[in-house]
This record gives C-alpha cells, structure tokens and sequence, in this order.
C-alpha cells in the first residue's frame, strides 16, 4: 500500500505555540490528536487526518487502528490534501464533533470526525451491529481539492490477518469475530485512492462493524451523514447544557466535561481511566501501561465532579455500577482495584512484542497487573464515594452498608500493613502516609454515614481505630525537617499525593501543617507550575528511567492553594496550567517539564476530574458558599 509523504506544514494554536503536523519516524506528538466517541468506544484523529486509534466494539476491545503504537505495522484510517496545505482543528461548539480544516493554494476542505450518538443508542452494549461506528464527512468549502484516502485497519493489534474486498464500491473484510464495511458516496476503487472535489461539493465515510461473514450495512449518503451529525450535535448540546457551573473557566470545565464524558461506558456508568494504552511517561522508557480499565480510586473524583457540575445521572449511574461489584464480603480481605467494562476484576498483563511502541518506547502493554496489587488507599477511595453519594442526595440501602462496613473492618485490620498505595509502585510494599490517611477516611466516613442512616456499627471500636489512625499519621507520618506529611512513615520523602489531605479534612485546612505541606510540596517537588509526583533519586519505584510532572498533582496544588485560602495564587497557578493542554484543551496524564511535550496516555480522565475538582474548589473560596448538592445557581 502506498502513501504520499506528509508536508513539513506547521500551525499556531491560539496560546501562542507551534503544533507540528509533521511526522517524526512516523509519529505525531500525543497533544496532536482530537477525540471522538459515542460513549463506548473512542477515536483519536491526527492534526493531518488520520485515525491512529481506535478500539471496536468496546474501549478495551484490541485496537482496529493502532498507528500510536506502531507507524508501520499499527493501522491507520487518512484522510488529508494530495499537496502541500496548512491545516488547523477545532471541536464544533460545545460537542464532540471535530473539524479538520486542509487549506491548499487551490481550495479549503473540511472533514467532520464523529462517532454518531443519541440517546437510544448510547445506552446500548456495544456489540457488533449494522449502524455506523465512525462518520467522516468530507466538505469543500472554496476552490478546489484532490483528497488522498488511505483505508489500513489492521485488527487484533496488528496480529490478524487482513484481506480487503471491493464489492459495490465499498471495502471489505473479516477480523476474526468482526466484520468490517467501509462506505462511502464516491466509488472506492481500493484501499489507497484519490477523488477530486469543487466548493459545495460533499462527500461522506462511514465505517461499519458487524458480525463476521455478513454484511447489512446500511445504504449511505451524504444526506445521511448529515442527519447523524445533527443529531449528534444536538444529543452533545442538550448534554452539556446540563453542566452546572457558572465560574470564570466555563469553557475549560465544559470542555473537561465533554471528554470525560467520552471516556464513560454509558451502557453500564464506568468510566476508563484512558482510551488508549502504553503511551509513554518518557519517551523511550519503560513506564507504559494499559488505562482501559475503571480503577475503584477514581470513584469519589468521579462523582464529586459529577455531582459539583449538576451531572446527576452520570454520577447515580457510577455509583450504579461501583456498587454492582460486591467489593467485599466476610469471607474475604482483598478488594480488586480495577475492572474491566464487564465489570471483571482481571486484568492478566502481557507485552504485545510485535509492536515497537509510540516512538519506540517499549513495551507495548495489555492488561494491567496492578489488579493484584495490595493498595490500602482503596478502601477510602471507595467509602469516601459512598459518602459524597450520601452528601448529594443518594440513599445508601442496608445491603449496601453490609459490604461498606466490611470495607471498614478490612481497613481497621489491615491499615498497619505495608502496600503499593495510589502510585501502584512495582518495587517492595511500604509504609506510605497517602494509604494510611485513606484508611483513616475509610473509617470517618463509615462513621458519618452509619451515623447518617442509624445503621448498626461498633462505634466504639471504629472510633479508636480512627482516632489511633489519626495519632500514628500525625506523629510518624509528618517531618519536622521539612514542615511535611511525607510519602511514608519515618521518612523524608516527599510525595505529592498527600496533597488529598486537605480534600478528605484529615485536618482544618487553617492548620499550620496543611499550610506548610503545600509550600514544601511546591518547593521541593515543584517545577515552575508543574508538580512531580516524588523524586525518583528520594524514592525506589521498581522502574528504570524518569518521567515527567503529573497534571494532576499540578491540579491538586492548585485545589489544596484554594482550600487553604490562597486563591490568588490558586488561579494564577490554574491559569497557567491550561496553557499546557493541546490546542483542543484536552490534556495527557503527564508533561515533559523541559519542552512541554505532552506525555502518557491520553486524553487522562484523571488529570480533567482534577482540573474539574480545582474550578469547583476556587469557585468555593471565591464565593464562601456551596449548597448541599453543589454550587448554587446565580
């Protein structure tokens, strides 16, 4: 199969920067791609037009499209000028419908990319059927163009065999399970093609996937593409009308709230942790894991995001989901900390070592062997979701407070222990200070709501055991050298996790060694606005090479500057922060400090719940005021 070679064209996005469309051995940066997706599955579309991932039916499904991972062997689905152009890309208005927009010396096209949705259609399984999955609908706005199409699935991560048919002017073939049909309004002649367009001329794609060895895609036209669009783009508008926030960085929060929206499995409420796999937190080394999973740690983010921006259904339907996975019973002291989107707690890791990884940073990985970790900080995470559902209106059933007291009990009994905490290190257990304050939430927050709903409880035991938490944390757990909470027990080592501590009021955030923690943090793992999450030279991961800083961490010092009552410097450091998204506000887990190169699997649900949790926190500092089920209304 032929390809035309890229242009060596560049844009400025609209902070200032230069965001190359140029491929580097093959690759685009991370921040060079926009996300589509109907709440199943998701697409990642390259500043030049190509889709360089995709996962069919499902997020965690293997991947169709995989050029990320591999430029040559990956698979990937263009689109672009047959000349040398200018390009630019821009989400439409409040949706998640983007436009790539070609500019020659000849003509200006623009490619409309979506994943068509509605609100039938969202909440079904995805599972192979005749509807289309991905719609690109290709528009001549002035002059004249020739398009280049270049169609490589290549399925199963690249291991599946892969024979495309012409029949009908459309393209065929069969991956193992699936059927795949690609359409379209011009007549596809093969894989690698040309059609030439003049203003207001339209022409429309659509990729099909449905079962293996038949074919019912359903007949295509630009008037279709059309129809689908709008009522996307509708389905998208009455959506984030529901959003509830009235700060300064609407736009921001909108956006945040928009992609976390696409990386939620509505069919069941969970939400992946990120669309995409083995994108690496340095380029080169070996920190690339699997995100498609739903981490049981995400859950009170989640639904304190949810619930502060008036998304009531998202947030029931999470919890939904969360409590659907009878987490503990009395037989057991594990809590898995991930599922699948069946909602399976396995995960089995492996290396996909016929691929050589995003600019070669091997391994690729699937799966995720931090399922099997023990990380103690769970147990709060879980009740303190249980809690925030509680605080907004949610009823907690007696059934459900059986597993959540037992989840109590476990992290009485078992809080002493060393474990691999919220960092899922991969070297020995320790003492981490983030897992015991979250065992001290685990046992607060079963108090506050066995007390809430008068459910039967011992609580004199639990409250010892909170109070002999609090008193070990406080007394081992805080540096005098370095005015500190500190990664573990015992230790001067600094980590960034404990900045939750102000967010879970372990402590009044007026306390001296909340203050004083967030100064030590900023300081020490600092870089200009950017927060590592502990320096690897004070602290043994199991890993070899560096990473970068975690837009996160960065996020939580601004929300724990906001708690304290620092708001000046609160939004100043924001503000800055958002100048490290893409050109499309979406942002990665991590950020290489020196260039600002956008690092990690992406977009990171985690990174925009934080930036979600930062705007709602400020704009409580900002007003004093926050009514019991979120911001009042102006």
């Amino acid at each position: 199969m032929t390809r035309v070679p890229r242009t060596s064209t560049s844009r400025a996005d609209p902070k200032g920067r230069t965001v190359p469309h140029e491929r580097v051995d093959g690759y685009l940066p991370i921040g060079a791609y926009g996300l589509i997706g109907d709440c199943r599955s998701a697409a990642l579309v390259g500043l030049d037009g190509s889709i360089d991932w995709l996962c069919l039916p499902r997020f965690d499904n293997d991947a169709l499209f995989g050029r990320m991972l591999d430029a040559e062997r990956g698979g990937s689905w263009e689109l672009h000028p047959d000349e040398p152009h200018q390009v630019h890309q821009r989400y439409r208005d409040r949706t998640n419908l983007l436009d790539t927009v070609f500019a020659t010396g000849t003509g200006v096209v623009v490619v409309t990319d979506f994943m068509p949705v509605d609100e039938h259609s969202i909440v079904q399984h995805a599972r192979p059927h005749n509807r289309a999955r991905v719609i690109r609908l290709v528009e001549c706005l002035a002059g004249e163009m020739t398009m280049h199409h270049v169609f490589d699935p290549a399925p199963g991560f690249a291991r599946l065999p892969v024979t495309l048919s012409v029949e009908d002017g459309q393209l065929h073939t069969d991956a193992q399970k699936l059927h795949l049909c690609l359409s379209s309004t011009v007549e596809l002649n093969g894989p690698d093609d040309t059609f030439h367009m003049r203003a207001t001329d339209a022409v429309a794609f659509a990729l099909h996937c449905g079962v293996a060895g038949t074919c019912r895609a359903q007949s295509w036209s630009v008037e279709r593409a059309r129809a689908l669009l709008r009522q996307s783009q509708m389905f998208w508008w009455q959506w984030v009308g529901r959003v509830d926030y009235h700060g300064p960085y609407q736009v921001h929060v909108w956006r945040s709230a928009l992609a976390l929206k696409l990386m939620t499995y509505a069919p069941t409420g969970a939400i992946v942790a990120a669309p995409t796999t083995s994108l690496p937190e340095v380029i080169g080394g070996e920190r690339n894991w699997d995100y498609r999973f739903t981490w049981l740690r995400d859950a009170a983010f989640t639904l304190y995001a949810f619930f502060q921006l008036g998304l009531t259904e998202e947030a029931t339907a999470y919890f939904d989901w969360l409590t659907h996975r009878h987490l503990a019973d009395r037989k057991s002291t594990d809590i898995p900390n991930l599922f699948d989107l069946s909602g399976h707690a396995h995960a089995t890791e492996h290396v996909l070592d016929h691929l050589e990884g995003y600019r070669r940073s091997r391994p690729v990985r699937v799966g995720n062997a931090a399922v099997n970790q023990l990380q103690l900080d769970v147990y709060g995470e879980v009740l303190d979701s249980a809690y925030v559902y509680a605080r907004f209106g949610g009823v907690v059933s007696q059934t459900l407070w059986e597993e959540l007291s037992n989840i109590v009990e476990i992290a009485i009994s078992r809080w002493e222990e060393a474990d691999s905490s919220i960092w899922e290190v991969r070297s020995e257990r320790r003492q981490y200070v983030y897992s015991k304050v979250m065992c001290w939430v685990a046992v607060d927050r079963g108090i506050r709501i066995g007390d809430r709903y008068n459910f039967p409880y011992d609580k004199a035991a639990w409250r010892r055991a909170r109070t002999r938490i609090h008193r070990a944390i406080t007394a081992r757990g805080y540096s005098e050298h370095r005015h500190s909470f500190t990664q573990e027990f015992d230790n001067d080592a600094l980590d960034a996790a404990i900045l939750r501590i102000s967010q879970v009021r372990f402590l009044p955030d007026k306390d001296p060694r909340i203050r004083s923690t967030v100064h030590a943090i900023a300081e020490h793992l600092g870089e200009g606005v950017l927060v590592k999450r502990y320096l690897l030279d004070e602290s043994e991961d199991g890993l070899r090479g560096d990473e970068g800083a975690f837009f996160m961490t960065s996020f939580w010092l601004v929300d724990a500057l906001a708690h304290t009552g620092d708001l000046e410097r609160a939004e100043r450091r924001f503000e800055r922060l958002l100048h490290f998204s893409s050109p499309l506000q979406l942002f990665s887990e991590e950020v290489d400090i020196r260039t600002g190169e956008l690092l990690g699997n992406f977009p990171q649900a985690f990174t925009h719940l934080a930036l979600v949790g930062a705007a709602v926190n400020m704009e409580r500092a900002r007003r004093r005021e926050l009514g019991v089920k979120g911001l009042h209304k102006r």
